[in-house]
C-alpha cells in the first residue's frame, strides 16, 4: 500500500462503471474519512444508569464543552450527550459527580426511535474510553446514581 502521508493511506478501489468494469481499471483514493471524537469537559449532571431490554447495562451522561473562540456567537458552550455500554465505564460512573472534568474518546452515532407516529433521532458520542481529569469542588454531598429502566 502506498502512503501519501502517515495519516492517509492510499488504496486501490475498483471503478463501478460498465466500461471500467470490463477493462478492470482501478482508481486510487486517499482514505480520509474517520469518526473519532475527543472531548474534554465537565459533567453537566449526575450520570444516568440504564438497563436495556436485552439486559445490557449502559450509562449516559452529558459533557459541557466550550466552543472554540472563532465559533462563539451567542452560545459559548455545548452540552454533548455521551453513552457507554462498557462494563468498566458503567461501574466507574457510580462515583462521578456533576462538575467533575472528563476526557472522552469515542465515535459520533445517530440513533433513531419511534415516538408515537413520529420517528425521532439524536446524535450522541459512543464512548470508547473516559478518564476523569479532576473532581468538582466539594460543596455538597454526592448523590447516589440515578437508575432507570429501558432507554
Amino acid at each position: 500500500m502506498t502512503r501519501i502521508s502517515q495519516a492517509y493511506p492510499v488504496v486501490a478501489v475498483p471503478i463501478r462503471g460498465l466500461a471500467e468494469e470490463r477493462s478492470g481499471d482501478t482508481m486510487s483514493l486517499a482514505v480520509i474519512d474517520t469518526n473519532d471524537v475527543h472531548l474534554i469537559g465537565r459533567l453537566a449532571e449526575e450520570p444516568v444508569h440504564k438497563t436495556m431490554p436485552s439486559g445490557d447495562a449502559a450509562v449516559s451522561f452529558r459533557l459541557v464543552v466550550r466552543r472554540p473562540p472563532a465559533a462563539v456567537r451567542r452560545q459559548n458552550t455545548d452540552s454533548i450527550e455521551c453513552t457507554s455500554y462498557r462494563a468498566a465505564t458503567v461501574k466507574a460512573a457510580a462515583g462521578w459527580a456533576a462538575g467533575d472534568v472528563f476526557e472522552v474518546h469515542g465515535a459520533l452515532h445517530r440513533r433513531f426511535w419511534r415516538d408515537g407516529a413520529a420517528t425521532r433521532s439524536a446524535y450522541e458520542v459512543d464512548v470508547r474510553t473516559v478518564r476523569r481529569v479532576s473532581r468538582a469542588p466539594a460543596t455538597k454531598p454526592r448523590r447516589s446514581p440515578v437508575t432507570t429502566g429501558a432507554a
